[in-house]
Formats: C-alpha cells, structure tokens, sequence
C-alpha cells in the first residue's frame, strides 16, 4: 500500500483519536477511512507525543515537545513544537518512536529540534544558492577591486583575467561547478592534485589560484574555512625548480649572428634587441616609439608594460641603437618597434622565431628569459654589484630593494646602470668579433 504525503488545505475538519498504541493495522484502516476534508489526528499510546497524521492524500509521523527553559522577554514557557519525522513509508510504527524518542532526548537537553531543523535547512538553501560557479562569477566582480597581495595598489586586468582562468580550470578539473562551495572538500582537492598537465608550475599556479578563490570564500561568509589551507606542504603543488642556465658570451654572438637567417626583419631585429637589451620578451614586443628616447639613450617602460607594474627606466647601448635605427626605417618611428609582419600588432610567433634561431646556429636547450640570466651573470663574474644588476632587471622583490633603500637606489644608482649596460654592450661587441662579425 503506497502513502503519498502531498499538502493539505488549512481548513479541514480535524478529529482527534487515541492515545492507542499504533500498529501497521492502525495505519492501513487509517488510511482506508480517510475523508475529503477531513484530518485525522491519531495519538500514540507508547510515545507521547508522537501522533500519526491522517489527511485525504497522505499521512506524516510528528512529534510534539516542549522546549526547555523559558522565553527570556517574557518569562514564560516556550509554546508547544512540532517537528515532522517522515511518513509510514519511511518509518515503521517503531522506528517513528525511536526518532521520536531520539528527539526527546535533544529536548531534554536543552537543544530545540525544530530550530534546529529550520537552521539546517536554511543553511542548506544558503549552500544551495552558494555554487561554486556563481561565487565564482561575483569573485571575477569584486577581485579587481581588492587590494594586490603585493605591493600597493589594485590588480591589472591581465592578472585578473590570468587568476580567474586559473581557478576556473580548477574547478572543471574537480568537476565542482555545480556544488555547493562550503561541500568543497579533501576528495575535491585529490582530484586537482593528482591532475599534473602542464606541468609542476602550471599545477602550483592553479592551486594557488584556487586557494585565494576559497580565501574570498571564507571572508564573504560562504564557507567556514578554506580547505586548501587544510592540504599538507607535502602533498601541495611543488614550485618548479629554478632554472639555473645561461649563455656564454660566444652563444649569445652565434644567436645574433642567427638571427640574420630569420624570414623577417622584424623578427631579427626583436631577437637582437632582446640581447642588446636584458628586458622582458612582453616588454619588447609592446616596446612603441612614445617610450624611447633616442637622443637620451633612454626607455622609460609605463608601469602598464613592466611585470611588477612600477615604471622603469633603462639605458639604450649602442648595439640596441644600432637595432633602432633599422626599426626607425622600418616603421617611420611611429606605434609599435616591433610591430608583427602582417597584423602589424605585437608580435606572437617567439616559438617560430626560436626555433629557426636555434636551427640556424646549433645553440640549443634555452630560454629568451635565460638572455637575463645571462646578462645577471656576466655582471657577477665582472665583479659588479648585484644590487645594480637588480636595478637594471627591475626586481622590485629583491632583499636589496625594499623600504627606503630601494626608493635610495632608484634615484642614486642610474650612472652605475648605465655603465653595467655599457659593459654588457662591449661584452657582446668582442664576442662578435670574436666570432668574425664586427660591432655595426
């Protein structure tokens, strides 16, 4: 016999029967006299308190109760509760006097099971409404007003769009778009930590990602705790290991000398600009006119273009004018330096142009970031300060560029930056001759 437990009207006619003590037989002839209109209320005689509700289209246990204590405006005793406890469906005679009695015994305690349940089934429409994917939509909102974790100011566009496609790859890798952010948990995190694709930095990059998304989590209200805080330093994403290569000056000589052999100009021009010049490849291929000045020797980089987003500024050696003075005819001195062959926007082929590069003269295994790395050392073996080195790279998180000494070496250094640029000039000006090609 099947029970349905659908809604009744408020007005019904309501009778009243026992206390008897309520069999499976009690329950099918209840069931069997129900009326329209009617509402049968049958008390059971083992469990006070419990009853069995009779409607035309369905039947539901409840449990009657008092709460301890009294109301602390009033002084009175808390009015009467009810708390349903399913159906005979779901609950034999005797299982609805367990929970009833399961029940009594919070009540006795102090604890109000029906507030009780109305705080669980508040919090779980909250949780409901609070899916990872539509946090995730308010966070993409509020995190270009956040302040930067480093530094002053707010996020660039670029970090913010870069963040929220890192943690949004996350949750498609724990396939969490639809749950409940709080139900976030350690079996969610497994799945991420064992997806290694692209590699040890883009696996940390993500993690992290989705940690600071949790963080905005937490401090919104919508979760309790961020549980990848709770995710051992062992079992967490490694940072890739440091790469620790560089080129020799003869290397660098041969790369220069390959870059005559490329199918562009432009992308000549950018790959020796790029030795010339110890500068960033996003920072180059953004280079435009309005930032140079030629008869200074001097790029002024807006802090739009530079990774740490503080302006720079950095001295033009004579092999970098040299590489100018071509992209001047090229371009008439106007927009961008290094403007791509056809689009003639920034140029996105550094892949080609390594690659045929490296064809070209046999120098293989490395990176356009090495070229810095590169430049960094060859001032070290020279005995020049690490200091100015930093200064030149723009590394605003070095120990030797903080607080007040860092705004002191910004404005006291630049002749020491000037002569560092002009031995990595003459460095690979013998290098070039070296390698039979003479210093243009």
């Amino acid at each position: 016999m099947s029970y349905q437990t659908g809604r009744e009207p408020a007005s019904m006619r309501v009778a009243s029967e026992g206390p008897i003590k309520i069999t499976k037989a009690t329950i099918d002839a209840a069931w069997r006299r129900r009326a329209p209109g009617s509402r049968t209320i049958i008390r059971d005689k083992d469990c006070r308190g419990l009853a069995l509700i009779v409607n035309p289209t369905g039947m539901t246990w409840t449990y009657a109760y008092r709460p301890r204590g009294t109301q602390p405006l009033t002084g009175k005793r808390w009015p009467n509760q009810s708390v349903s406890l399913g159906n005979p469906e779901t609950h034999s005679p005797e299982s609805a006097r367990a929970e009833a009695n399961r029940v009594k015994g919070l009540a006795v305690a102090g604890i109000d099971p029906a507030a009780e349940r109305r705080a669980r089934a508040a919090e779980a429409l909250l949780k409901r409404g609070a899916t990872v994917e539509r946090l995730m939509v308010e966070y993409e909102k509020a995190l270009p007003t956040r302040p930067k974790m480093r530094g002053a100011g707010l996020p660039s566009a670029k970090y913010v769009a870069e963040e929220i496609a890192q943690a949004r790859q996350a949750v498609d890798i724990m396939d969490a778009k639809d749950m409940p952010a709080a139900d976030v948990g350690d079996v969610e995190l497994r799945k991420l930590l064992r997806q290694a694709s692209g590699g040890a930095a883009t696996a940390r990059a993500r993690f992290g990602s989705l940690s600071r998304f949790l963080d905005w989590c937490q401090d919104a209200g919508h979760i309790k705790a961020n549980p990848c805080v709770m995710i051992g330093r062992a079992r967490r994403p490694k940072a890739p290991k440091a790469r620790s290569h560089y080129l020799p000056p003869a290397d660098m000589a041969r790369l220069w000398k390959a870059a005559d052999s490329l199918r562009e100009p432009v992308w000549r021009d950018l790959a020796r600009f790029l030795i010339a010049v110890p500068c960033r490849r996003g920072e180059a291929r953004r280079l435009q006119w309005s930032h140079l000045d030629i008869e200074a020797a001097e790029w002024h980089q807006p802090g739009h273009m530079t990774k740490n987003e503080d302006p720079h500024r950095l001295h033009l050696p004579a092999l970098a004018l040299g590489v100018l003075r071509e992209r001047k005819k090229a371009t008439g001195g106007k927009g961008l330096v290094f403007p791509a062959p056809e689009s003639k926007r920034e140029v996105d082929t550094f892949s080609d142009i390594k690659s045929e590069i490296e064809t070209a003269s046999g120098v293989k295994g490395w990176t356009w970031h090495d070229f810095r790395r590169s430049f960094a050392t060859a001032l070290g073996e020279a005995g020049i300060s690490e200091t100015v080195a930093d200064a030149v790279l723009n590394h605003r998180q070095s120990a030797t560029r903080g607080g007040v000494l860092g705004v002191y070496q910004r404005a006291s250094r630049w002749p020491e930056q000037v002569k560092a640029m002009a031995f990595w000039d003459q460095t690979i000006s013998d290098a070039l001759k070296a390698a039979g090609e003479a210093k243009d």
